[in-house]
């Protein structure tokens, strides 16, 4: 059952051509930089939060998660490396697979672990297929999930990875090329999964100006996600860019 976070993204997405979400990592910031960041975020055209990362290392992070959603007026949807991420004070969160991986731990057995604390909270899944494409250098997720990216140059194996993963059951499929990545998804992998499978299709990772997340909407995807760039980079006129890129229909 599609709930009302997943409803309002799609709504977005119908709206404005595509959703904006910026990724905050927990481990990345103090508590005030991380609400810091998300009132940039919010001021400059977000239309989510994701929360998580690979590794969480804070022991602040559920009271953060409870403090964004407390004090923004957009969606905090969790974006979990694993079963111990899930943390009550988030509207919704991304029920991922990694399917293009092989380690049953994140294909199966981290989501069991997770499901009680999502089913508890009455949190909102959006069941998601991950999918790891190679951006370059090896990433924290693909070093922790001890899975191989799908090669860059490989576009149809990402295809029917999202297609398997649709028939499934699986709504979104979210194609990573890694936080910080020297480059991000291609445009092939994009065009692949978006042309031939009926998925909503978020891209992540490496996507540092403003055209690149615009060429991946125009190619068919229906959320772009930035993270690592807002660590670097605290320009808020850059995010009202990357925002105006994204939705496309103004």
């Amino acid at each position: 059952m599609i709930g009302p976070v997943e409803t309002r993204l799609l709504e977005t997405r119908e709206r404005r051509g595509a959703a904006f979400a910026v990724l905050l990592d927990p481990d990345s910031h103090t508590p005030a930089s991380f609400l810091d960041s998300a009132a940039r975020a919010v001021e400059g055209g977000a239309d989510l939060f994701l929360v998580g990362g690979s590794f969480m290392g804070t022991p602040l992070y559920a009271q953060m998660v409870r403090e964004l959603g407390e004090k923004f007026p957009i969606p905090v949807v969790l974006f979990p490396g694993g079963g111990s991420h899930v943390v009550p004070g988030a509207q919704a969160i991304l029920f991922t697979s990694l399917v293009s991986g092989r380690n049953p731990q994140y294909l199966i057995e981290e989501q069991i672990k997770g499901s009680v604390v999502v089913a508890a909270s009455k949190m909102e899944p959006i069941p998601t297929a991950y999918i790891l494409v190679d951006g370059g250098r090896t990433t924290s997720v693909e070093f922790i999930s001890n899975t191989r990216p799908i090669p860059a140059d490989k576009p149809k194996l990402t295809l029917v990875h999202a297609l398997a993963a649709s028939m499934m059951g699986m709504r979104w499929t979210y194609l990573e090329a890694g936080s910080g990545a020297p480059n991000p998804v291609g445009i092939d992998h994009v065009k692949a999964v978006a042309g031939h499978v009926p998925t909503n299709l978020i891209v992540g990772g490496g996507l540092v100006r403003p055209e690149m997340a615009r060429e991946r909407v125009e190619a068919g995807a229906s959320m772009i996600v930035t993270g690592n760039i807002w660590e670097k980079v605290r320009d808020l006129a850059l995010v009202r860019e990357f925002a105006a890129a994204v939705h496309v229909k103004g």
